[in-house]
Formats: structure tokens, sequence, C-alpha cells
């Protein structure tokens, strides 16, 4: 349940995390948002969690959902046999649902891919 409620906040609130610091986004809101979301995923009974832990919670399933759209976009231009991959949760196709269009998860229009 905690999960699934930091996904759709997160999603719900894409622009606002997004947004670089300036006259119309100020620290307070971003504050204000995260304060709301911890208070959220408190009211639920689950276990108490700080403002800290949610935030870090976020974070992890922002990265592991852009690790499965990858993968699964790596797998689908390869040709021939092997398993199937492993179906994405619901909790991770909203977090890709609502970040697939930005340059962190497609990367940079005109860009190219360097291997170190």
């Amino acid at each position: 349940m905690e999960v699934n409620l930091i996904s759709r906040r997160v999603a719900e609130e894409l622009g606002l995390l997004r947004e670089k610091f300036g006259p119309d986004i100020a620290a307070d809101a971003k504050n204000k948002m995260w304060a709301n979301s911890t208070d959220e995923v408190n009211a639920l009974g689950v276990s108490y969690r700080k403002l800290s832990t949610v935030k870090t919670k976020s974070r992890n399933l922002t990265r592991d959902a852009k690790e499965k759209f990858t993968y699964q976009r790596k797998e689908r231009n390869k040709t021939g046999g092997g398993p199937t991959p492993k179906p994405i949760s619901m909790t991770e196709e909203n977090i890709i649902n609502a970040m697939k269009d930005t340059s962190s998860f497609k990367g940079i229009d005109g860009g190219m891919e360097t291997s170190v």
C-alpha cells in the first residue's frame, strides 16, 4: 500500500518534483509536497515513516522502474528465443508511464550512447 501511494504521488507531482528552483518553484512547495506525502503514508497505519525515508523510497522506486524499463526495451530489440522478461509491477508501470518521456528515461534527443 505504501509503495503504491508513493508511486502515485510521484506521478501526480512529477512536474513539481522535476522543476528547477526559481521564481515559480520554491523549496517550500517541494518540501510541503513531501510532508503531505509522508503524512499520507503514515495515515495508512502500516508503520511510521520519516520524510527522509519516503524520499529515499521514492528515489529507489524510480531507479528500479527505470532499470526495468531499460531492460524491457533492450529485450524487445533482441531476436530469437530465451525466457520472457519478468512482468512490470503496477507500481513500476505507474512510474514508467509518468516518466517515460523524460530525458532520464529515454535519453537526450540526438544524443549518443558511449561506453567507458
